[in-house]
């Protein structure tokens, strides 16, 4: 297979799974302003819609294929090109993107807060130079990789030792570090803003509306209704601004869960957008699919992530040690601990104590 011929499949698979419009949303231009004496019923229906809804979710489990693209620029760059391409040493791209295509397993235990995922590659990842038509080869070995989230802490359970032709994984390592060190893709991120749930951030914009003489972020909400659906748009703006540094738009045929989200730089740039799609299951609205973009503030993009849930269910059992790492941990594998800085080799179900990582012997 040429290189065009590749490049055109990669763009395929990773412009986006699913067209944009697909998500029927609403033009900015479609949306009337609503007379701001209303907006104390409205944030408080918004409220109780998307809490009720989410607070009947006790576990949650399904299947995730994601696409994920990342551009990477500079000396890093080509860097990688080089790597693969040290013939074209003199013509090396500024920038290049990143390819990831997943199927990721997940169960939720919502109501002690415990998230387990297992992810594995379905293709190779691989590189693209956008500007020449071609993709290049990562030499990223074959990967799985668990993750399990407690409110306190997180561990990364991933390959260490590969072997053979087919670099089959004989060694794994398990890194423990606090809650939120780092991300991944987390269903229910699409019931939050950022660190706070939806309603509690509604909630909280409505209380910062009935306080007086102090200066205050400006709200203005408007309302879109077309065949008995019904749409808000919630613009937030700085101080004394008149342009808005973000926007949600949460929708009645989506249980008024959110369906868009855009977030400006400074100067008005793009910062992000995430378009979503809910669907209703055992009368809950669960997220379908979704789409995550981030943007430079020269208006190119950073990344663009993917989803689409499949076989999702709720409130089934879910064993207790679908949770514990010691479920994928084999005799052998390394375990590091962030938090109290020691190493240990797992054996025979017990942590064995290797060194402190801080020592001075190492």
């Amino acid at each position: 297979m040429d290189n065009n011929t590749k490049y055109i499949l990669a763009i395929l698979m990773v412009t986006m799974i699913w067209p944009i419009n697909d998500f029927a949303q609403a033009n900015e231009a479609d949306f009337k302003i609503v007379d701001s004496n209303e907006y104390p019923d409205i944030l408080s229906v918004l409220v109780s819609a998307t809490q009720t809804n989410y607070e009947n979710i006790k576990t949650w489990k399904g299947k995730i294929k994601s696409v994920d693209l990342r551009s990477i620029r500079g000396n890093r760059a080509k860097e990688l090109s080089f790597k693969h391409n040290p013939a074209e040493s003199n013509n090396l791209p500024d920038e290049i993107q990143q390819v990831v295509t997943q199927k990721i397993e997940f169960n939720i235990d919502v109501e002690n807060n415990l998230f387990f995922s297992f992810s594995k590659h379905t293709e190779t990842p691989f590189y693209l130079d956008p500007k020449k038509n071609k993709t290049f080869p990562s030499g990223w070995k074959p990967e799985e990789t668990q993750f399990i989230i407690t409110s306190e802490s997180q561990i990364e359970i991933s390959p260490l030792v590969w072997k053979g032709k087919d670099d089959a994984i004989i060694k794994r390592i398990a890194i423990k570090d606090y809650a939120g060190a780092s991300q991944r893709i987390d269903p229910r991120q699409l019931f939050f803003m950022g660190s706070k749930t939806l309603w509690l951030t509604l909630s909280q914009v409505s209380q910062s509306l009935k306080i007086t003489n102090i200066e205050k972020i400006g709200v203005v909400i408007k309302k879109n209704t077309v065949g008995g659906n019904t749409d808000y748009r919630i613009e937030a703006s700085d101080p004394g601004k008149d342009k808005p540094f973000s926007a949600i738009v949460l929708s009645s045929k989506d249980g008024y869960n959110l369906t868009y989200i855009e977030n400006w730089y400074d100067n008005g740039k793009l910062m992000s957008q995430t378009t979503a799609e809910f669907v209703k299951i055992q009368d809950v609205f669960l997220p379908k699919k979704w789409t995550i973009l981030q943007y430079y503030q020269d208006g190119s993009l950073i990344k663009q992530v993917d989803c689409m849930i499949e076989d999702q269910q709720i409130n089934m059992p879910i064993p207790v040690d679908v949770f514990s790492e010691k479920t994928y941990l084999r005799n052998g594998d390394k375990f590091t601990d962030n938090i109290t800085h020691k190493e240990y080799k797992y054996q025979d179900a017990n942590l064995i104590f290797i060194a402190d990582i801080n020592s001075p012997s190492k």
